[in-house]
């Protein structure tokens, strides 16, 4: 399918454009009537239902809905909207029991959720392309895509920490399109030998991170560490040995998916590539390119289009300080922008606990620290 909705844009960057399309029975599907309204309606209610104890019976009744007529839609954003549907509605089902984790998707769930896993071309649990990238609405229209002015389109749990957390990464992913905008011009003036217009370019990406860090700084001002840790983050956790029940090419065998992590924004990968930096090989790197695979199809097609080496080396054979220097700054931005990343880790989850990992499953901090450092001895 033409997932169109995913391609990079100037003014969006990564985010979906045009907008997430948040209620299904305002468009043309080809599924029942009924059926959308059963689904968007159930989509809604998951926090009150959650907060009665209702959700897993509320699933449970659910016909198994069969997905293959979304292959005719001609906006994909409907189809990434049925999969965030489906998606909410796995991880809620799991984990609504804090108390009670189940180790199975019964059918209503899992077969559909499936179908529309190979659709998307993404595995099927909630990944942040869900939490984030796709899920957020304007306010004011004619305003700028900032956390001030959005909603979010799917809750899970319904506290403002929760809006919060996925709208600041939604303003950040708004801020960092001014730096991937940059990536294919200026791969272009690299060719042609333009170096005051690679200056500029890296100039707007040093700038950019700015921007970037004064949106995540704001994180804490209404998403607090414990409410974080305790309420929204055990909804966004990864599967071990899951059951997708009635699902014939699992043949019964459990699944182990990873959770929502920022591991899987495309920003830091696709500015890491452009910048030349390295990392050292291991469970690290090999994690990342994993990370990969949940990330919408078109963005890991622009991931590995790059050339890691290009820029660098272009940097390198000119020897011109000016550009050696905003090259640097770039570093420095990066640099900076990991260590605010490393400290609200800390704060927000691995000082709470004895033994760390993220929602995405591995010990994030030892990697943060790892990524900072390694970025910090290439300045050239």
């Amino acid at each position: 399918m033409n997932q169109n909705c995913w391609q990079i844009q100037d003014e969006t960057g990564f985010l979906m454009n045009p907008d997430p399309i948040s209620d299904l029975t305002k468009v043309d599907i080809p599924l029942k009537t009924d059926t959308i309204a059963q689904l968007q309606s159930v989509a809604e209610n998951i926090p009150p239902l959650i907060h009665s104890h209702q959700l897993r019976e509320t699933l449970l009744a659910l016909p198994v809905v069969d997905m293959a007529p979304l292959k005719n839609c001609d906006d994909f954003r409907i189809v990434e909207r049925f999969f965030q549907i489906y998606a909410h509605f796995a991880n809620g089902f799991i984990w609504c029991e804090q108390d009670d984790p189940l180790t199975y998707l019964p059918p209503p769930v899992a077969i559909p959720f499936v179908q529309l896993g190979h659709l998307v071309e993404r595995p099927p649990i909630v990944p942040y392309a869900t939490t984030a990238l796709s899920n957020y609405q304007k306010i004011d229209p004619q305003g700028k895509i900032e956390a001030d002015n959005l909603r979010v389109v799917q809750k899970m749990i319904d506290i403002p920490d929760e809006s919060w957390f996925h709208l600041i990464h939604v303003e950040i992913e708004a801020h960092a399109a001014n730096s991937i905008a940059q990536i294919r011009p200026l791969a272009k003036a690299i060719l042609q030998n333009e170096t005051q217009r690679v200056e500029e370019g890296l100039t707007i990406i040093a700038s950019t991170f700015d921007a970037m860090m004064a949106t995540f700084k704001r994180m804490p001002e209404k998403c607090s560490p414990n409410r974080y840790f305790h309420t929204l983050r055990p909804y966004l956790f990864g599967f071990n040995d899951i059951v997708y029940e009635g699902v014939a090419e699992f043949e019964g065998n459990p699944q182990t998916l990873h959770g929502e992590t920022g591991a899987q924004s495309s920003i830091i990968p696709a500015l890491k590539a452009f910048l030349g930096l390295q990392h050292s090989h291991g469970g690290l790197t090999e994690y990342l390119e994993i990370m990969k695979r949940y990330m919408p199809k078109p963005h890991r097609e622009f991931l590995a289009e790059i050339d890691s080496q290009q820029l660098r080396q272009y940097v390198i054979d000119q020897q011109n300080p000016n550009l050696t220097e905003v090259y640097n700054l770039c570093l420095e931005k990066m640099v900076a922008f990991r260590s605010q990343h490393l400290h609200f880790a800390n704060a927000y989850i691995a000082s709470k606990v004895e033994n760390p990992k993220g929602t995405g499953g591995t010990d994030f901090m030892h990697w943060l620290t790892k990524l900072r450092d390694e970025t910090a001895v290439q300045l050239l």
